[in-house]
């Protein structure tokens, strides 16, 4: 591979870290990986609350005879993980939580130095307890962002040589001390480095199953399972609001017919064609939905029914306007056309409307454009209005 190869694989390969990175610190991801570890990191912090009272047990061994001076502070590390865990309780992400984690960590690490100081020979014998920190603070952090754990650990790393310049070091020599973090340091965030991978291929995998089950595969659109669950939480907003509604319903004219003439890969590419004509006309706020075989749903909030109708009007030109390619062997263009139904809804104080009720009169409405010869338009009336769900 020439020079200029490698240094074009080189920067290829640092873009793709940085959009790594970028990813595994967006907001989505981290709520997601917070919400997955939220269990879990309860259970590590009351695990190591446990652990940090029961190392008197270890301070016994090393000084039978002082031990009984470090007992209160013991119990004050494995107190600071009880303060860590009620902050974190709710939601390990939030800013009292991050707080605790960084915070407490330091007072158990000061503690121990403390601990150190109590016994006769603790700096000689207990300065491998340092290593703790790496063995537990990673499963502790493993719900933050690798940014904000991998701080942490570098933070926890270098704190008793901080606490040491103001008087506070318990004798330790520190260069065993260095050779103990730091050689502990560098593979343990290389180990998170490797577990934040994994776990961000398996956040992709996930999202890729979960945008699958609720989209449809030919259009790219809403499916109809995301439809309705989509449309209970656009109801109740429009009945809070008490904005009106409006849904169309809209179906392709004799699909059945090209599908038998021409095919089903033909037929397929009219669905699209149709979804994209459709989707040129919709907001940022309308939900659009494959409904089933060659019918749409849109469902359009803060929409009168007026404004419905002269929708619904756009997008049936827009299909009959544009060409559609077929991919034909005598390089004819097709003619599309649809139509469409518009239900529309008042909103009633303390009555959320019923999208089953919307699709009937919307469906309703559109079968009398069918009768009327098809591509185009008919309006149901209100469902507020009376005898509004009797219109079929």
């Amino acid at each position: 591979m020439s020079q200029g190869g490698r240094i074009e694989q080189g920067l290829a390969g640092w873009r793709a870290l940085v959009r790594w990175l970028g990813d595994v610190h967006s907001t989505d991801y981290l709520v997601a990986k917070a919400n997955d570890f939220r269990l879990f990191t309860r259970i590590a912090l009351l695990i190591t609350a446990v652990f940090l009272s029961a190392t008197v047990i270890w301070d016994h061994a090393i000084d039978p005879v002082n031990a009984r001076h470090t007992i209160r502070l013991r119990l004050i590390e494995s107190l600071a993980l009880f303060v860590w865990l009620a902050a974190s309780w709710n939601d390990i992400r939030a800013r009292l939580a991050r707080i605790a984690a960084v915070s407490m960590p330091l007072v158990v690490s000061f503690t121990f130095i403390l601990v150190l100081s109590r016994l006769e020979n603790g700096a000689e014998y207990g300065i491998g307890g340092f290593l703790y920190f790496f063995i537990f603070l990673p499963f502790l952090l493993v719900g933050q962002s690798i940014r904000f754990a991998v701080s942490s650990l570098a933070c926890i790393t270098v704190f008793p040589m901080v606490v040491a310049s103001l008087g506070v070091s318990a004798g330790l020599d520190w260069g065993i001390y260095n050779a103990y973090v730091w050689m502990g340091f560098v593979p343990i965030v290389g180990i998170q480095l490797l577990c934040e991978y994994l776990y961000w291929r398996v956040s992709v995998y996930r999202r890729h199953v979960e945008r699958l089950a609720v989209t449809d595969e030919l259009t790219g659109l809403a499916n109809r399972r995301r439809f309705f669950i989509e449309s209970e939480r656009i109801l109740e907003t429009h009945r809070r609001s008490q904005r009106r509604l409006s849904l169309l319903f809209i179906d392709i004219d004799h699909f059945k017919r090209i599908n038998d003439t021409y095919g089903h890969v033909v037929g397929d590419a009219a669905l699209c064609h149709v979804a994209e004509a459709i989707a040129q006309d919709m907001r940022g706020i309308d939900l659009m939905a494959r409904y089933g075989g060659e019918e749409f749903l849109v469902l359009m909030p803060e929409t009168s029914h007026r404004a419905a109708l002269i929708a619904a009007e756009r997008i049936r030109c827009a299909v009959r306007d544009k060409s559609f390619d077929a991919g034909l062997e005598d390089g004819r263009a097709l003619q599309i056309t649809v139509s469409i139904g518009v239900a529309s809804d008042r909103p009633v104080a303390d009555q959320t409307p019923q999208i089953d009720t919307l699709i009937q009169n919307a469906d309703a409405a559109m079968y009398r454009a069918k009768q009327a010869g098809r591509d185009a338009v008919r309006g149901a009336a209100d469902l507020s209005e009376p005898g509004a769900a009797k219109t079929r």
